[in-house]
């Protein structure tokens, strides 16, 4: 028996171990979404090409070279195997004035070996890089990187910048063809939408989109430190504001690779960051099994203030058309149960002063110019000029400032301040 109990130990082990070790061989055929990005670097091993694809229709490769890849052959699995990693990585920058020019040569573009899920399968190794050569480019001759002639490796550099997605596989097609990749990328960008809204507004579905044990894997700690952690900032903050711009996305072996810049904001916090999330399916449904980040394009305030300028605009108006009509329950529903206007503090003591005014003194016209926005800590300053009358004839103009904060899909006056001109 304990012979037995020995032998199903040692099976289950070596079961688990090949189930995070095995690393087939990929042959990616790459098709056309929406989502493909407009440069995508793609390394044929079996071919020895580096193909510069450009995402225009057609699909096509602009620019194609002669490449070295791993000395052995099969996809990278443990350090110092010799062999190049297959899946979808992304270039992390570029390092000049190396020591070795004869192994590396003039530049280097290092690559995110082991990627999340690459982790959730125990591979080990780093350092894999695609780089010039200060000797003679021959088939295979690396330790596991993708080497290029000097001359090749300075055409990709006017090409390519810092986060361009690097396609390796033992093979590699690529067409102009939709097909399942389009239903995926379609279904998949509804999904990071989804997370950034279940985010926004502090849901518990938002951890819902997670694979708890597989994150943990790839994030190398258990999945309740990243939940506690959001679940007391949830729980600090009034008010959350995500915007995503430049979604893209391509399909790995196994996975899913979804990325964006990221304009995140509450209270006095903005940041401006570059995410990749990483799917897998699990029983039949796409969860997020690991993350990356980087910087983003520049700073994204001025882009995220244009992208909220047309939904500030419709909540601006559907306030006016309360406050028009008179009608007490539209125009209270635009504001903060704690705001204040002017001199007064609370939604109770707004709504008893517009009650009395309106019973004598109802709208008669309100006039509002261009809104311009600013960020400030409550959420959004919003600022225009106001032109307002009522039915006794009395009119005045002015400058209005309200600060709005997120609030579900709209948005509420938490200040608002008037000044005569």
């Amino acid at each position: 028996m304990q012979v037995l109990r020995i032998f199903l130990a040692a099976f289950f082990l070596i079961a688990g171990l090949s189930s995070l070790c095995f690393a087939g061989e990929w042959h990616p055929v790459l098709e056309h979404t929406d989502l493909v990005p407009d440069y995508v670097v793609a390394v044929d091993k079996e071919a020895q090409r580096l193909h510069l694809l450009v995402h225009k229709s057609p699909l096509h490769a602009e620019a194609s070279f002669s490449c070295a890849t791993g000395q052995a052959v099969g996809d990278k699995v443990v350090e110092g195997d010799l062999k190049t990693p297959e899946g979808v990585y992304f270039t992390s920058g570029k390092r000049t004035g190396l020591t070795d020019f004869k192994l590396y040569g003039t530049m280097a573009f290092p690559l995110d070996f082991p990627n999340p899920v690459d982790r959730i399968k125990g591979k080990t190794g780093y350092g894999i890089w695609i780089h010039g050569r200060g000797k003679k480019l021959l088939p295979r001759d690396t330790k596991g990187c993708v080497a290029l002639n000097n001359a090749d490796i300075g055409a990709l550099d006017a090409k390519i910048a810092p986060g361009t997605p690097v396609i390796i596989g033992k093979s590699l097609e690529w067409n102009d063809v939709s097909g399942s990749q389009k239903a995926d990328s379609e279904e998949l960008e509804a999904l990071v939408y989804k997370w950034a809204d279940d985010w926004k507004n502090r849901k518990d579905s938002f951890f819902e989109i997670y694979a708890p044990d597989l994150f943990s894997r790839s994030e190398q700690r258990p999945f309740r430190y990243f939940k506690n952690r959001k679940k007391r900032i949830f729980a600090s903050t009034d008010w959350i504001d995500i915007e995503i711009f430049n979604l893209r996305a391509l399909p790995g072996p196994d996975y899913w690779v979804t990325w964006f810049d990221q304009y995140y904001r509450s209270g006095k916090l903005s940041s401006s960051t570059s995410k990749r999330l990483y799917w897998q399916k699990v029983d039949g449904k796409w969860k997020i099994v690991g993350r990356e980040y980087s910087p983003a394009d520049g700073d994204l305030k001025d882009r995220y203030l244009n992208s909220r300028r047309a939904y500030v605009r419709k909540f601006i108006d559907k306030w006016r058309a309360g406050w028009l009509a008179g009608d007490l329950k539209e125009y209270m529903a635009c504001y903060d149960s704690s705001a204040r206007q002017g001199n007064r503090k609370g939604a109770g003591s707004i709504s008893e002063y517009k009650k009395s005014v309106w019973e004598t003194r109802s709208p008669a016209s309100i006039k509002l110019g261009d809104i311009s926005l600013a960020e400030n800590p409550q959420g959004l300053e919003v600022s225009f000029r106001q032109d307002y009358s009522d039915v006794t004839g009395y009119s005045d103009k002015g400058f209005k400032k309200l600060v709005i904060r997120p609030s579900g899909d709209s948005w509420l006056i938490v200040d608002e301040q008037w000044s005569r001109l």
